[in-house]
């Protein structure tokens, strides 16, 4: 018997009974529209959240501090001791990680606080962070000024508005952000360039030891443009904010003592990033790599959907079930003709195959319904979550896709699940003796 005689009879037979063949095969598209609508879901949500970190300069940046790499996996808290982790980064460590393939830009930082700035008769007495860097050297590398430019369709833009950046040779002098200058009350930010800037810092690390307060004394050389991420913030020369720090911490020569409190370091590539974090890892320091902490989201994306999956692929083994209560239903609605069959010549493997067909057919009506269903679906859902970002004031915008890859991989599971559900059906009915089937 061939394929096309076999699906002509499953065709007659289904068309016998719509009712529940449509009834059979809808269960069958619900299952295959739960896997595609929540899998999309799924997909979108990874592409939407990864799509913001692709283009970012984040994705090339390895944070290296000043602590011996320890395995986050197999940490444990209880045994940690900060003085026994410590481990310092000095002017050593930073040229030889300069020295690393692949490096585009290098800076070593360290953190003060200071609680009253004072600029042209404004002043700010909430806590601020004043940065400093090693060598004083320029904070913003290659990349992070192209991407900039990039999201401002603008490749003139530079970090520094008014003013110039900060020099090796600077003492006193600081570069500090347009919106920092906004919230002290400043709009003329071109206006600042050469004033003295009061940095005064009141706290010290212990807190029984009570001194007087510390004001530095710097000059402003420049304005960092709001179009950065550092336009909030204050750097300032490292001899300027090592004598802040080292009356914080009540140490002489705080840098030198201790060293810096971390390196930024930016990859030409985010190829590079690997072999860099190898690199520093072996130098014994640990670091934080954006690239890594991608790659771990990626693989909760890819948990979230395998799990999404399973809820639709649950439903379409409940719908398995009747397939093979509809499959008995048709074999014993077809006793006689199997018995007719058989005595003229019909093999086992004949009858199996008549039933199976039958099986794979509402496998395939079951698959094309859930594969409409799903993209109406999709629709509304996608509908739903624009108009709720929309109510919420969220920028941001959901597009919903469909991978070729699940609608095709999700309807010939339909198929292959209905086909195995038939199995057993047609193989009983396989093997039913003639006579007894005739005189049913």
């Amino acid at each position: 018997m061939k394929f096309r005689d076999g699906f002509r009879m499953a065709r007659k037979d289904l068309a016998r009974r719509k009712g529940r063949t449509f009834w059979t095969s809808l269960a069958i598209a619900v299952g295959t529209m739960l896997i595609v609508t929540l899998v999309s879901l799924g997909v979108s949500g990874e592409k939407m959240a990864m799509g913001k970190v692709e283009d970012s300069p984040s994705l090339k940046l390895i944070n290296v501090l000043n602590q011996k790499y320890f395995d986050v996996e197999n940490y444990d808290s209880e045994s940690y001791n900060a003085d026994d982790m410590h481990k310092k980064i000095d002017v050593n460590t930073i040229r030889k990680i300069k020295k690393l393939p692949g490096i585009d830009n290098v800076t070593a930082s360290i953190m003060v606080n200071v609680d009253n700035i004072k600029i042209d008769g404004k002043e700010n007495k909430n806590i601020n962070q004043v940065m400093g860097v090693y060598n004083n050297d320029n904070s913003f590398s290659n990349a992070t000024i192209e991407s900039v430019r990039k999201s401002n369709n603008n490749n003139k833009l530079v970090p520094i508005a008014f003013g110039r950046s900060l020099s090796a040779s600077d003492k006193d002098a600081v570069v500090v952000g347009e919106k920092f200058l906004k919230a002290m009350g400043i709009s003329d930010y071109k206006s600042v360039i050469g004033k003295e800037i009061d940095l005064t810092e009141s706290k010290t690390e212990n807190q029984n030891i009570k001194i007087a307060p510390l004001t530095v004394k710097g000059k402003v050389v420049g304005v960092i443009s709001d179009k950065f991420e550092a336009d909030n913030q204050i750097i300032g020369s490292l001899e300027l904010t090592n004598k802040i720090k080292s009356y914080y911490s009540l140490q002489n020569a705080y840098v030198e003592n201790n060293g810096y409190e971390s390196i930024d370091v930016m990859a030409k590539n985010t190829v590079d990033t690997f072999g860099i974090s190898k690199s520093i890892k072996n130098m014994g320091y640990y670091y934080v790599s954006y690239q890594d902490i991608v790659k771990r989201s990626q693989n909760s994306f890819k948990i979230m959907e395998a799990i999404l999956a399973v809820l639709g692929i649950i439903v379409l083994f409940v719908a398995a079930i009747g397939i093979v209560n509809t499959m008995t239903m048709v074999i014993y609605e077809r006793t006689k003709s199997i018995g007719i069959m058989k005595s003229m010549g019909a093999n086992r493997s004949e009858i199996r195959s008549i039933f199976i067909i039958q099986a794979g057919v509402m496998g395939v009506l079951g698959g094309i319904m859930g594969l409409l269903f799903s993209a109406i679906n999709v629709k509304i859902v996608q509908l739903a979550l624009n108009a709720y970002f929309t109510s919420k004031n969220i920028k941001e915008s959901l597009e919903v896709v469909m991978p070729l890859w699940l609608l095709v991989g999700t309807f010939a599971f339909s198929i292959v699940i209905a086909v195995i559900s038939g199995m057993y059906p047609s193989g009983k009915a396989s093997k039913m003796d003639p006579v007894t089937a005739l005189n049913s």
